[in-house]
């Protein structure tokens, strides 16, 4: 958000098609949302110059220095199987377009993400871009969350996997974390889901909040506690698909808390093909 307006951004699928591109959403108040650009698979493949197959997690960020806006895309641009998950970067002066293709920048390029690197927060504390991405290796079912920092948004330097107070990830079968990066006195706070499950996707049931420490190269948990479904559109026991924004407005004085959320009555069972997510918005 800024000023007097939000803008939400979006991964449309349907049963028959997998991720075929990125919506923007535009409102006045983070409460209405309606649709005011959208940039199909097709067109990124062609600015890319590669066959893409799918699309999923995908965040916009204002870059500090210049005005414009970065929508970080993941792409999966390998076969199907084995899949390869990279993250792509458009551009534009304005939300509702157009936009411009910039190019990968984080790329299947250590041993530790050689299958996937991508479904990436990312955000701006003091001029400096901070990314923590889920992370793969070739071949293996283990997922991971790695650490980058930029200057520019662009050029990215991955700091490796990052202990979690201090001792070694070790994922059984996920350490997932997605949603935003606030100040606190503590550094750089990351708040959202904690994806430890695989049921035919990876889903979760809690939210948490860990201090990036960057010299270091540590997650340092403050908290990790369950996430209680409050509606008739999640399912009892895994109410979230990973993704998720906490964002405070100011505007408003409130937290504005988005999830995708699977919902209990459509969704036949957990799965790529078989599930239906909604977005929901919570406020506190």
């Amino acid at each position: 958000m800024e000023e007097d307006e939000y803008w939400l951004t979006s991964r449309p699928r349907t049963v028959e098609t997998r991720g075929y591109g990125v919506e923007v959403f535009h409102s006045n108040n983070g409460e209405d949302f309606h649709l005011v650009s959208l940039v199909t698979k097709e067109e990124i493949a062609a600015t890319a110059e590669i066959k893409v197959f799918s699309i999923e997690n995908n965040q916009l960020i204002r870059d500090p220095s210049t005005g414009k806006y970065h929508l970080y895309a993941s792409l999966n641009v390998g076969a199907e199987r084995p899949e390869r998950w990279e993250t792509y970067l458009l551009t534009a002066d304005d939300p509702r377009g157009p936009w411009r293709g910039e190019g990968f920048v984080i790329r299947t390029d250590r041993p530790y993400d050689s299958e996937e690197a991508r479904d990436c927060t990312v955000d701006v504390l003091d001029g400096r871009y901070l990314g923590l991405c889920k992370a793969r290796a070739q071949g293996s079912e283990k997922i991971y969350t790695e650490l980058l920092t930029s200057r520019d948004g662009r050029n990215w330097v991955k700091l490796g996997i990052p202990t979690v107070d201090g001792r070694q990830q070790d994922p059984d079968p996920a350490f997932l974390l997605n949603g935003d990066i606030h100040p606190s006195v503590y550094g750089p706070m990351l708040v959202g889901t904690v994806t430890t499950f695989y049921r035919n996707a990876h889903v979760t049931k809690y939210v948490g909040a860990y201090v990036i420490d960057l010299k270091g190269n540590n997650l340092e948990e403050i908290f990790r506690g369950e996430w209680r479904k409050s509606s008739p559109f999640e399912r009892e026991d895994f109410p979230i698909h990973t993704y998720c924004n906490v964002i405070w407005d100011q505007r408003v004085g409130k937290w504005r808390i988005l999830v995708e959320a699977i919902d209990p009555v459509h969704t036949r069972e957990i799965g790529v093909n078989t599930e239906v997510d909604r977005v929901l918005l919570y406020e506190s």
